[in-house]
């Protein structure tokens, strides 16, 4: 067998994962995996990048060019981020948010947007809401 062949089927066992646990978990077909592992075919380099990663090993050593298993993993460093405080919600709306179903949650989310939109439309030309004036014949005096 060929050393990608070899070494996925021990970092496969490793793992303790069946070929179609490693296809759901990486996206990749399990019929390309069955393929690898009967060394028909090797992988290319993105599909290696996806299996190290979830089998927790270097494509490096997957494909052969090192004895290392394990791929350093730099530390990471906190990266600062800027916190802005969530406005406070009536919480009426997010019960009344949490019993509709998806569909009807779209559809809020449009009328909502229509409502947006057309505040800020009207914004700029204020004017009182009243009765509108019926168009029609005049009246003669």
């Amino acid at each position: 067998m060929g050393i990608f062949a070899d070494r996925l089927k021990e970092a496969m066992q490793q793992a303790n994962l069946t070929s179609a646990q490693l296809a759901k978990q990486t996206g990749i077909g399990r019929s390309s995996i069955s393929q690898w592992l009967s060394n028909k075919y090797v992988a290319k380099h993105d599909k290696v990048t996806a299996l190290a990663t979830v089998l927790n090993v270097s494509p490096d050593w997957l494909l052969g060019t090192t004895d290392i298993a394990t791929a350093s993993v730099p530390k990471a460093v906190p990266i600062p981020v800027a916190v802005t405080p969530t406005p406070a919600v009536d919480p009426r709306l997010v019960t009344l948010w949490e019993q509709l179903e998806p569909d009807q949650q779209a559809k809020l989310i449009k009328k909502a947007q229509k409502l947006l939109a057309k505040s800020q439309t009207s914004s700029g030309s204020k004017r009182k809401k009243g009765k509108k004036k019926k168009k029609g014949k005049k009246r003669k005096s």
